[in-house]
């Protein structure tokens, strides 16, 4: 414990003193002259304008564009040429913006610190200003502009800054988009485009830019997920927990079906275990999901409850991992001691241990629990569970502290660092958010309990597939069931999101099951294994299992001999082994026949299906014993592509539109994200080979294709919704086009390894697959693998050059 107060006081430190040392550092800049001189703003000019945009996105975008032409006269002009950090550069801005140099308030932060140019002339210095921002709020306020959201109805009023008041305003525009505008105050002077008014100055007189009024009624979607936080919150609540209980009951039929059915007569230790955890796992994640659904209240009111959710979670956690009263009393005592600190006055070093300590709880029971799914025999230790906990903890927190400093510096950026009262709005400023942490610190790690579910599927799939008993080739119907738990969990995107409500997120799951049922229908029909022989009508899955590998590679390797030979003779090419071709055909029908091995079962003699060649079968039964082995081993390729994949979305979805500087929570939000994305991508891997004696297709590829089209159909389904609905389509053309990348190349590694005996006599890979899909097929295969990349790299070019939207990235799950 002596270790963990250490590492506790080293995080609370490491957090305070960046702080700290702004503040120092700040202490000592010159401080700049008070005075605004606004009198000598008078001859200034000025113009404003606002455009609202509707179409193609969740939330409306307002933008924002003030120019101002300050005379080179002001006393203040020429700091406007300095560095944005220097305090006389922001004095001088403040003034233009404010008029009030003591003022330490939140508005200028609607501006935004990368949005200001400012060029000089001989006479005058041009200052333009640009700000955008989404409407999702009751009140958004964006430079001069204050739009005031009602529940049909938008207000929009300029007012300009004190110090410019005086100034000249040539015109001021507004466009407020389809529909246009109900009614304005005062009547405009002009209009421009199809719904954009323009007031125009007099040329004798100031234009009286504080009376600006303007009324519009905005597209019944984006009023409505402008209002859908506060308004509908309670819907898109339920729609969340009609996800999370159907995931609930599919994870327990799997369970029923599992024990009806097990893999081995009986079943092994292992199996029961893995059952046992996810028939616990299953309600309880639905409890947990739908207590982090509750609002709470206030965060500043919340402290003492948020903490104790945390504590009461990581205590029943810990119980139910039935190790002993050691982890229960450790995961209690920290819990304690978070809920003890929450009654402190608050303060950021008394908040930031209330974090750590509960967040340290929560996560120890939770990380036991799932500690219990991994493929080890003895359970994680206790001296590695509690420092790993202190770690999230103290980076949760530490980004949580980060991401609030970096909010207050966009806010405050014009703010004076010299004055007492930045510094205790500085500091107002660190308390909330940490309020709010303590107080959503469990709600928001419950959000992603979802991903918990398809891990213990997993380790309830890994011992019924390596059970000792067992003599399945492919996977039964529990394994069915649990592999649609993982697919709808963490492979498949979230869909049926709209208009920012989740009220209809439910229906994914059935979407997944109904296309997942069909692809299975599809694989019953037109799998290589699932055509029958030509004597006795029986499935080839009935009969081939491993003890045939070896004489269907020793036979397909003839076969690929023997068609060379023909291709040889067709090209009026021949040598001493292939001497005619009516010798070659006898012998490629001699090796159609079914010879069945002396330990399994089946008719002794029979002939293969007539559309199926000896290379169909032993690429159709993969390269390893088991479904289990060949799910594993395709899991192991797809890990790797999916990295580079993964975090080329996360930058599109988070980074590059600056989605993770939205919310105190973006950066923890974006690195869960990357594991997410890795996660799905690496499961569809599993899914992938774990299915693969089941799926339609003759090579990898084309298996992979059919996976693919069933992970595309509910996202085409999803994107025909969001049309009606006139929202952006975001990243999913990317996203299946990067999902059929990662999967075709999966399924190629496949194939050649399912050859990997014959892997000497080849100087590479490639040319081992030259020659078990032989020239043409190859040559078919380049083609096929050339198009996705260029695909790839189209979709990619579009979202990138602004044709695509720029609005936070969309939600995996709900």
């Amino acid at each position: 414990m002596r270790l963990v107060f250490v590492v506790l006081v080293t995080v609370m430190c490491w957090t305070t003193v960046s702080g700290t040392a702004v503040g120092a550092a700040n202490d000592r800049t010159e401080r700049p002259r008070a005075d605004c001189a606004v009198t000598g703003l008078s001859s200034a000019r000025a113009t404003a304008s606002l455009r609202l945009s509707h179409h193609g996105r969740t939330h409306s975008k307002a933008e924002s564009t003030v120019t101002l032409r300050v005379p080179a006269s002001w006393p203040l002009a020429a700091d406007l040429l300095l560095s944005k950090k220097s305090a006389a550069y922001r004095h001088a801005l403040r003034c233009l913006l404010r008029g009030e140099p003591a003022g330490q308030g939140r508005a200028a932060g609607t501006w935004g610190h990368s949005s200001v140019r400012i060029t000089s002339g001989d006479a005058e210095f041009r200052v333009r200003l640009r700000a955008d921002a989404w409407i999702d709020e009751r009140r958004v306020v964006l430079g001069p502009w204050r739009i005031d959201v009602g529940l049909t109805r938008w207000t929009m009023r300029f007012s300009s800054p004190s110090a410019l008041r005086s100034a000249h305003w040539d015109h001021v525009e507004m466009d407020p988009g389809t529909p246009g505008v109900e009614w304005a105050r005062p009547m405009p002077s002009a209009g421009t485009g199809a719904h954009a008014l323009v007031w125009k100055s007099p040329a004798t007189s100031a234009l009286s830019s504080d009376q600006i009024q303007v009324r519009t009624a905005p597209p019944w979607q984006r009023a409505w997920a402008a209002r859908d936080g506060r308004d509908l919150n309670n819907i898109s609540a339920l729609g969340n927990v009609l996800w999370m209980a159907g995931a609930t009951a599919l994870a327990l039929t799997a369970v029923r079906r599992a024990r009806a059915r097990p893999a081995g007569t009986p079943a092994s230790s292992d199996e029961e275990d893995a059952m046992r955890r996810l028939g616990e796992w299953a309600p309880l994640s639905l409890a947990l999901g739908t207590l982090g659904m509750l609002q709470f209240g206030s965060a500043a009111q919340d402290v003492v409850r948020g903490t104790t959710v945390s504590a009461v979670t990581g205590l029943v956690l810990a119980v139910l991992c039935r190790r002993g009263p050691v982890l229960p009393a450790v995961t209690g005592a920290l819990g304690a001691a978070a809920v003890a600190s929450s009654f402190l006055p608050s303060s950021v070093w008394a908040l930031a241990l209330t974090g750590v300590l509960a967040l340290t709880a929560m996560s120890c029971g939770a990380l036991a629990w799932v500690g219990q799914l991994l493929p080890v025999r003895r359970p994680v230790r206790l001296r590695v569970l509690l420092p790993s906990s202190v770690t999230l903890a103290a980076a949760l927190v530490g980004c949580h502290v980060w991401m609030s400093d970096r909010a207050w510096g966009r806010v405050s950026w014009l703010g004076d660092p010299t004055t007492p009262e930045h510094a205790q709005k500085f500091e107002s400023h660190l308390v909330g958010g940490l309020q709010e942490f303590a107080s959503d610190g469990a709600r928001w790690l419950m959000d992603y309990g979802f991903a918990v579910a398809p891990l213990a599927a997993l380790a309830l799939l890994r011992a019924r597939g390596t059970s000792p008993s067992t003599s399945q080739t492919a996977p039964g119907p529990p394994d069915i069931l649990l592999m649609l738990l993982l697919y709808t969990s963490v492979v498949t995107p979230a869909v049926a999101y709209y208009l920012n409500n989740g009220a209809l997120t439910w229906i994914g799951i059935v979407l997944d099951m109904v296309v997942l049922r069909l692809l299975l229908l599809v694989g019953d029909r037109r799998a290589t294994l699932a055509q029958r022989l030509e004597t006795s009508g029986r499935p080839l899955r009935e009969l081939f299992d491993e003890s045939h590998r070896a004489d269907f590679l020793a036979r397909a390797r003839q076969y690929r001999e023997l068609h060379a030979g023909l291709r040889r003779l067709d090209g009026g090419q021949s040598d001493e082994t292939t001497v005619t071709r009516a010798a070659v055909e006898r012998r490629l029908r001699r090796m159609h026949q079914w010879r069945n091995s002396r330990a399994s079962s089946g008719p002794a003699a029979d002939r293969l299906p007539s559309r199926v060649t000896v290379v169909d079968i032993v690429l159709a039964w993969g390269p390893k014993a088991t479904w289990w082995e060949n799910g594993r081993q395709a899991a192991a390729c797809a890990a790797v592509l999916a990295a580079p994949a993964s975090i080329l979305m996360v930058w599109r979805g988070w980074i590059a539109n600056g989605s993770w500087e939205t919310s105190t929570w973006g950066a923890a939000e974006a690195a869960f994200a990357l594991l997410l994305w890795m996660l799905g991508w690496t499961g569809a891997g599993f899914l992938l080979g774990a299915l693969w004696r089941l799926l339609p297709g003759r090579r990898g590829p084309a298996r992979a294709l059919w996976f693919t089209l069933a992970y595309a159909l509910p996202t085409v389904l999803d994107a025909g919704g969001r049309t009606l609905m006139d929202e952006g389509l975001g990243d999913m053309a990317f996203d299946v086009s990067l999902t059929l990348l990662i999967l075709t190349l999966t399924a190629l590694a496949m194939d050649v390894e399912t050859f990997r005996s014959e892997r000497r006599y080849w100087p590479s890979r490639l040319s081992l697959l030259l020659s078990v899909y032989q020239l043409r097929y190859l040559a078919l295969q380049a083609a096929y693998l050339i198009a996705q990349v260029v695909a790839a790299i189209t979709i990619w070019q579009f979202v990138t050059d602004g044709g695509g939207p720029v609005e936070g990235p969309a939600k995996l799950l709900p």
